[in-house]
């Protein structure tokens, strides 16, 4: 008989318990021999995922990088912080939300923050 073990979305298939064949504990699906009545389990585990924020150039990142978070669940908040004389300018996903915490994390996300100068307009009169 062959047993395979589905996982619930989120979720990962870990190993197999009870009257297991021995070496076989992994193997997903498990053929197990029906000789006699037998007790198994599977065992699963939730998706875990990364969330890596690095700074480029001119700038620093505040809060936890990389962070580990589960399938579902919220990173901590991380602020992009700009050197002086520099302005945040966005991520590099497109977002330009500062600070950021990225929720309901489904997959890893690795962000780098960039920076612009910040310029002023320098106005000239002329006197005669």
């Amino acid at each position: 008989m062959s047993l395979t073990a589905t996982a619930d979305m989120g979720y990962h298939f870990t190993v197999w318990s009870g009257d297991v064949p021995s070496g076989h504990e992994t193997d997903n699906p498990l053929v197990v021999t029906m000789d006699s009545n037998k007790m198994l389990t599977a065992n699963f585990a939730i998706n875990t995922y990364t969330l890596t924020y690095t700074a480029g150039a001119h700038g620093s990142i505040s809060g936890t990088s990389p962070q580990t978070v589960n399938y579902g669940d919220s990173g901590s908040a991380v602020t992009a912080v700009p050197d002086t004389n520099y302005r945040f300018a966005k991520w590099s996903d497109g977002s330009t939300t500062n600070p950021r915490t990225d929720v309901d994390v489904t997959a890893n996300i690795s962000v780098t923050a960039s920076f612009a100068i910040i310029t002023q307009a320098a106005t000239y009169w002329t006197f005669y």
